[in-house]
């Protein structure tokens, strides 16, 4: 098997179609600054536990992970009534679906959990919102035709023409590593690997030019982060207010003068017989450049770590690398989903498990709850580079008319990666912790040594 074979498996994946009361949450009264680790062998107390509370986002993994499967088993839909704590914006009330089976309904049922009122839980604050009315935002027949506009760029074929422009930044990426750290030294795998191919990768096909990338770097980084008290509120307008001028010059000189880009595309296509207004097209190109930076660089990183932690796993990849490459880098997304949640808002009453949520009510769709449900994956909390793509892992977006435009651009670029990183620096491996990114939407590492 060749690893374009293994790709194509990924390409053809089809979208999946398809008891308790809530009970009253206790306060946590604990922010990112003060949380304590809880006793990994206490029982877990839900009415102790808020989803959407910096404490719960500051501790453990391996606690979320449990508070999650304490939900799917006695709670699958659970209210949460609106919180501040350590994050910088405060949260709504929601409710939350934890099961796959509930996930994936909701994600393929966009007349009822639709996503043009808010995809957030947290408050949309003024200097963020003017930046947030993407295609991500809004509901069909609206987001239809905004993503049928850059579909044709994000095709398998198309991306499978861009392999050989990956395979050199690959080669690029790892020959400076070995010239500069090949003595062994220890250096910071988000910068020195992770962040390069990704952020390349859609640079180029935005059109923003190589001397221009480490502020597009800078600017996404701070844009997706404000509930990091590192950024916030604040910080995040700015980075997204740079982004929407630099696309407007940018749009600017592509309608003066085209070229085979995406922004030449958007600035030249037609909406109803009308053109992108400014704000729509830079809207559009935020989200491009944000989304095309910050996940598949994680996805790289969280790789990296899982490897790392699972050295027989990464024999048996390494090993057959063409073989199995399709299903570790849906593995490691599975294992560490990109993205923690969405919200949707409901247009009509529905009834889950015997709970009536209610029509205008938010609905917070959980997908690392949804890649480890029991009743899906066979022993999920194990990482298996070989296990397969079905049923699909929810990493992407649960399917639906939202489904990532871009999943099959980060599958190529993580093999393509990895596939280097296997040929040429086998034993790269992370050394240290991580430093995340306070988020509850992202699982965002900042650095990690290696």
């Amino acid at each position: 098997m060749t690893i374009d074979d293994g790709m194509a498996l990924l390409h053809d994946v089809p979208l999946k179609p398809e008891d308790t009361l809530p009970r009253p949450l206790g306060p946590c009264g604990l922010c990112a600054m003060t949380h304590t680790s809880p006793d990994p062998d206490a029982p877990i107390a839900l009415d102790h536990e808020h989803l959407a509370d910096s404490a719960f986002w500051t501790a453990p993994s391996s606690h979320r992970a449990r508070v999650f499967a304490e939900l799917r088993r006695v709670a699958p839909v659970r209210h949460y009534p609106a919180r501040r704590s350590g994050f910088s914006r405060a949260c709504t009330e929601c409710w939350a679906l934890t099961r796959y089976d509930d996930i994936w309904t909701a994600s393929r049922t966009p007349s009822v959990y639709c996503s043009g009122v808010t995809i957030d839980i947290e408050e949309m604050p003024d200097e963020l919102g003017e930046f947030y009315p993407s295609m991500i935002n809004l509901d069909d027949p609206e987001h239809g035709r905004l993503r049928r506009i850059v579909a044709s760029g994000f095709t398998p074929k198309q991306i499978a023409a861009g392999v050989p422009a990956l395979q050199q930044i690959a080669a690029s990426i790892i020959d400076d590593l070995l010239d500069r750290y090949g003595d062994g030294s220890e250096f910071d795998l988000v910068a020195e690997v992770s962040s390069r191919l990704p952020l390349r990768a859609i640079c180029s096909m935005v059109g923003v030019p190589e001397a221009d990338q480490g502020l597009i770097l800078e600017w996404t980084n701070a844009a997706v982060s404000p509930d990091d008290p590192s950024v916030g509120v604040e910080g995040a307008a700015a980075a997204l207010r740079s982004i929407a001028d630099y696309a407007i010059a940018l749009g600017r000189e592509r309608l003066a003068h085209p070229t085979g880009d995406l922004t030449t595309v958007l600035m030249h296509a037609e909406v109803d017989g009308e053109r992108l207004t400014p704000t729509e097209f830079a809207n559009f190109v935020i989200l491009l450049l944000s989304a095309g930076n910050e996940t598949t660089r994680n996805a790289i990183t969280h790789g990296v770590r899982l490897l790392t932690a699972n050295p027989d796993q990464r024999q048996i990849w390494f090993d057959d690398f063409p073989s199995h490459a399709a299903t570790a880098v849906e593995e490691i997304v599975r294992y560490e989903p990109l993205i923690s949640n969405m919200c949707r808002v409901l247009t009509r009453d529905v009834e889950l498990h015997g709970i009536t949520l209610q029509a205008g009510e938010k609905v917070a769709l959980w997908y690392p709850s949804a890649n480890f449900d029991e009743r899906t994956f066979t022993d999920p909390e194990r990482f298996d580079v070989r296990r397969p793509v079905h049923p699909q892992q929810g990493g992407y977006g649960a399917g639906g008319p939202h489904f990532c435009l871009g999943a099959n651009l980060a599958r190529r670029e993580m093999t393509v990666l990895f596939d280097e990183i296997r040929r040429r620096t086998p034993d790269l491996a992370a050394t240290g912790e991580p430093e995340r990114v306070v988020s509850m939407a992202l699982t965002s590492i900042r650095s990690v040594q290696a």
